[in-house]
């Protein structure tokens, strides 16, 4: 009898056992690298050659997100300072808001516009206003990689993530693009208000900015998640489709990062299969 009862007792804990903590098995993710971290503690939850530098594209933009807020932080830069659009900003490559030379906008566009629509004539804006160039301004960004002791792999050549004029990009791992982000939402947590944003209406002309974030979207069937909140895609030919995203249910805020992946639909449909597993494995209430 005793026997029996300790029997049953052993059965009904491996039943709450599973019950609290139920078997997921680890996603299979198409994508050159991939990363899944608590946002809060920085434990890595899954990841796939999460230390080869790759080319990020526009995910580099995070690094220029991150300085251009330090300097709103500080005090040194305000969000109805204005910029002026010169000969540089205006031959920018990619995509970019439709401005013309001498045309005056503000921190706040321009900054909306780099984030929301990832327009690369907006992050050079800045980077020159900054830096009083965008060579300068990289540095900065380089230099700022060691300080927040990301890997040596880590290199930025501008702040657009495009290819500079020797035809480089710049390089990160996966993790070095998660724990970027996870320090960029940490130091300036009002930036989901911004990157949660589908669209933005320049106050300069009134041009309505789309997300290039698909998640955001809920008409974007199969790829919309409504915990996510953010952050940044990227594509070149080189680096294929990326993108580093994050999203909170309840309490817990998880990071993810794909990188170089086959279409703009794949790089989100593989960090829904990021986040249905991290949320479901290690953040299931104990009932």
């Amino acid at each position: 009898m005793k026997r029996m009862k300790k029997w049953i007792t052993f059965i009904l804990i491996l039943l709450l056992v599973y019950i609290a903590f139920p078997f997921i098995a680890k996603p299979d993710i198409d994508a050159k690298a991939a990363i899944l971290m608590d946002a809060e503690s920085g434990k890595i939850l899954y990841s796939i050659n999460e230390n080869t530098p790759l080319a990020p594209a526009s995910m580099s933009k995070i690094m220029t997100e991150y300085i251009v807020l330090e300097h709103i932080y500080k005090g040194a830069l305000k969000w109805d300072d204005t910029i002026v659009i010169n000969a540089t900003t205006f031959d920018s490559e990619g995509v970019k808001i439709d401005v013309e030379i001498g045309d005056r906008l503000s921190v706040k566009d321009l900054f909306y516009a780099m984030v929301v629509s990832s327009a690369n004539n907006a992050a050079v804006a800045l980077a020159e206003h900054i830096a009083g160039s965008e060579e300068q301004f990289t540095q900065l960004m380089n230099e700022k990689a060691k300080q927040l002791q990301l890997s040596p792999h880590t290199y930025f050549v501008n702040a657009t993530g495009l290819a500079n004029e020797n035809n480089e990009e710049s390089r990160m791992t996966a993790l070095d693009v998660a724990i970027l982000s996870q320090q960029l939402l940490e130091n300036f947590p009002d930036l989901v208000a911004i990157t949660k944003l589908d669209s933005y209406t320049l106050e300069h002309d009134g041009t309505v900015l789309t997300a290039t974030n698909k998640m955001l979207d809920p008409d974007q069937q199969g790829l919309y998640v409504k915990s996510v909140d953010g952050l940044k895609t990227g594509f070149t030919n080189l680096a294929g489709y990326s993108f580093a995203g994050t999203a909170e249910e309840g309490d817990k805020r998880l990071i993810t990062v794909v990188m170089g992946t086959g279409s703009d639909a794949e790089r989100f449909e593989e960090t829904k299969k990021l986040l249905s597993f991290g949320f479901n494995k290690f953040y299931t209430p104990f009932i």
